[in-house]
């Protein structure tokens, strides 16, 4: 391993003429975010284990991490492609080599779907859809079609009350769908997303009723085969659950994306995989790391880690790890923290409140920590971190740096 001190540019921004591998902590200016290398292993493997046991295609969704290097680590290991939110993130997809697209929401701003009609005479292997819910959708699409020469290839989303977008009944479904064909668009088939729904028992009988909505919108679908995709990252074995008995001709096409970061909050506590453990099981991968800056009052330290850092949306982070540092600064070779891990017991160190760049950390009795000590939280919804990061460093098990990838928000 090099000992020259790597430049930090920016945050979470590392020199590039930088030599890798380095310890994370090497000359590090902290808050940084980090992943684990061989979580990240793991994840893919599990899930594409899993997608290919059920007989599904998956397009994880791109838009928790927006790193075209993580969405090419699931494709290599056999992803149909990649699900966004949005064109502009599927022009990143695109630029980046992802061909394989699915832009799971309405597109209805009219240069957004002339560059969707347009792909296909980019280049004739791609395969790039987006979802339609209303007559209006149909309208835009088929006009930025006729504008470019080219068509839109559409999945009719169906949706449930009180939900966000999507038809509310099969009857609407139809009609849309028919709206479609007969507007020359390109009618792949239906979607739907259950992650929104309050548990797997309310998502698998929503499922029933979007493949009963796929059965029915078949006629119109042209060639051999018909798509339904489906799939969050917390109910996805109601999915796998509901379209067990699907027609022989009905691809289903799973998008789960917080599956290749996993958590330690939200999702670890949902997850299918909890629920299905000979199906396999998932490693949180994502960390921040953060200094303690005061120790202010008995029980109390403050990190310099906040909601800049880290999400905080669906639960506050977790402590994963304290790192000592050496007491006298002298001791300190070539940059790196001589640091040892310990995992604080249960309760003794509490992430109880985040300012925008502070982190309170409640003390048990007991429980100690120094001005200088660094502190590895876990984090409780992917999506929300990733958007506050530039790069990311990937770390092997010994916190050495060995790839830095680049966000694309």
């Amino acid at each position: 391993m090099s000992t020259t001190p790597a430049t930090v540019t920016a945050k979470g921004a590392w020199d590039p003429a930088s030599p890798l591998p380095h310890h994370v902590l090497h000359d590090a200016l902290l808050p940084v975010m980090t992943l684990r290398d061989a979580a990240l292993r793991t994840n893919v493997a599990v899930m594409q284990a899993y997608v290919e046991r059920h007989g599904f295609r998956f397009a994880p969704h791109m838009k928790t991490h927006m790193a075209p290097a993580l969405a090419r680590r699931q494709v290599d290991a056999g992803a149909w492609g990649v699900t966004v939110a949005s064109v502009q993130q599927a022009m990143v997809a695109w630029e980046h080599g992802l061909r394989h697209v699915l832009v799971a929401n309405e597109v209805l701003d009219p240069a957004g779907l002339a560059w969707l009609a347009s792909r296909r005479s980019v280049d004739p292997d791609s395969d790039v859809l987006c979802y339609v819910d209303s007559h209006d959708g149909v309208a835009a699409a088929a006009a930025a079609g006729t504008a470019v020469a080219g068509r839109v290839h559409v999945l009719v989303e169906v949706g449930f009350a009180g939900g966000r977008t999507g038809v509310r009944s099969a009857s609407d479904a139809l009609a849309v769908a028919r709206a479609a064909s007969d507007a020359g668009l390109v009618l792949r088939g239906v979607s739907g997303y259950e992650g929104g729904l309050p548990g797997v028992d309310a998502a698998r009988a929503y499922v029933s009723g979007v493949l009963d909505v796929a059965a029915a919108v078949r006629p119109l679908v042209a060639g051999e085969r018909a798509l339904l995709s489906m799939g969050g990252s917390a109910w996805f074995d109601a999915v796998t659950d509901a379209v067990a008995n699907r027609p022989d001709d009905l691809d289903v096409l799973l998008r789960s994306g917080a599956s290749l970061t996993h958590d330690d909050g939200f999702y670890a506590a949902r997850t299918p995989f909890r629920r299905h453990p000979t199906e396999g099981a998932l490693v949180a991968a994502i960390e921040v790391w953060g200094r303690v800056t005061s120790c202010p009052e008995p029980g109390l330290a403050l990190v310099a880690v906040g909601k800049r850092d880290i999400s905080f949306d669906e639960g506050l982070p977790v402590v994963r790890q304290v790192r000592r540092v050496a007491a006298d600064p002298s001791a300190r070779s070539g940059g790196a923290e001589p640091v040892t891990p310990t995992a604080p017991a249960p309760g003794a160190v509490t992430v109880t409140r985040l300012d925008d760049q502070h982190c309170y950390l409640a003390l048990a009795d007991g429980a100690t920590l120094t001005p200088g000590d660094v502190v590895v939280f876990g984090i409780s919804h992917p999506c929300t971190v990733f958007d506050k990061w530039r790069q990311v460093h990937v770390l092997d098990d010994d916190d050495v740096v060995v790839e830095t990838i680049a966000t694309w928000f």
